[in-house]
């Protein structure tokens, strides 16, 4: 890195209390004594305790301990983690892109939208014998292009993202139901190879959508933490004017931000279509919601700034936990909305009142 890039990033860093290689630093406590004294602990234990993913890991072993009793030992076999784990990943795609853009301090509601209709038109080009590298190609083009239709909306038409994306998620929808008539799109034997390789079975219960999601989200986690680009989303996110006056390319980085989020939408609708062979308008349409869910109890912050892919991972489980579990142990599966948005609310709390530790009390 050259000097005049590193000088603009580390003041950016500095700007929002974030370091180079990551998200959001600690601030000392007013008093000028370090954090560590008020824990009354050593340095190590002080950074374990300040991980955002740590309490809700916690959590998830608890769920698993509950729901293993519950269930008596149906929740624990390899077919329902199999389950749990496919799920997961198709919702954890959505969510590392929804995740990537929170972290910039912008929201994405059409991502539901955008995994059916990009996946449709995906599944009626390979009934229409394209072949399926081009279909897949194009399935991601239109995911880049609503995620580049948002950011240039929402940057210089100055919207809030909110709105913005709510729009263009009622947009898409309404295209997609236009285009295929509210019609299932299936995929007739013989199944082309790469619908096998987006979302076929690996081996056992393990998919191969199991190690795109992980894969990306480790490719995900290494540009947050490793390069200048991941600097400038925390930048961004953090304290858009500091980043501003640091000389960081906030409105290239915001839309960048909807891009990758877009392009991901995309690529899960691809693998759920490898997955079933077939793609509904009426899929993914919870996603928007599920993934910000998913991102806020992994520990990604509201207002930007904050978040890591660990945390996007981990969060995708826990909802995914949650659904199977409450389901095997004999609960209503209308119950998993009301007991994600208290999790949610837990979370949000739990974050809050650690940050408030970390600062000092502040």
């Amino acid at each position: 890195m050259t000097a005049d890039r590193r000088e603009p990033v580390k003041a950016a860093a500095i700007a929002t209390g974030s370091t180079p290689g990551g998200p959001a630093a600690p601030v000392p406590s007013g008093h000028g004594t370090a954090p560590t004294s008020r824990l009354g602990g050593g340095q190590l234990i002080f950074r374990l305790i300040r991980q955002r993913e740590a309490g809700i890991v916690g959590v998830g072993a608890l769920l698993f301990i509950i729901f293993s009793v519950l269930s008596h030992g149906d929740f624990d076999s390899l077919e329902n983690w199999g389950g749990i784990s496919s799920g997961a990943a198709e919702l954890g795609l959505v969510t590392v892109g929804v995740s990537l853009l929170m972290i910039c301090g912008e929201f994405d509601l059409s991502v539901g939208a955008n995994f059916s209709f990009a996946a449709l038109v995906m599944a009626t080009m390979i009934q229409d014998h394209y072949p399926a590298l081009e279909a897949l190609l194009v399935d991601l083009a239109i995911g880049a292009g609503i995620g580049l239709l948002n950011g240039l909306v929402t940057v210089f038409l100055n919207i809030p993202s909110f709105i913005t994306t709510l729009g263009t998620f009622f947009l898409w929808t309404g295209v997609t139901l236009i285009v295929t008539g509210g019609e299932t799109v299936t995929i007739l034997p013989p199944a082309p190879l790469m619908l096998s390789v987006l979302g076929g079975t690996l081996t056992g219960q393990i998919r191969t959508e199991v190690l795109w999601w992980l894969g990306i989200a480790a490719v995900a986690g290494l540009v947050l933490h490793r390069t200048v680009t991941g600097n400038w989303f925390y930048a961004v996110g953090g304290k858009r004017s500091a980043a501003v006056e640091a000389g960081v390319p906030v409105t290239r980085t915001r839309i960048l931000a909807f891009m990758i989020c877009g392009v991901l939408a995309a690529f899960a609708g691809a693998v759920q279509l490898g997955h079933l062979g077939s793609m509904s308008a009426s899929f993914g349409t919870t996603y928007q919601l599920e993934a910000i869910a998913a991102a806020v109890v992994g520990g990604t912050a509201l207002m930007g700034g904050r978040g890591s892919m660990l945390g996007a991972v981990v969060g995708t489980v826990i909802l995914e936990m949650l659904d199977s579990g409450l389901i095997l142990s004999g609960v209503s599966p209308y119950w998993y909305e009301s007991v994600v948005g208290v999790i949610v609310i837990l979370a949000v709390a739990m974050y809050t009142g650690l940050g408030r530790l970390t600062r000092g009390g502040e």
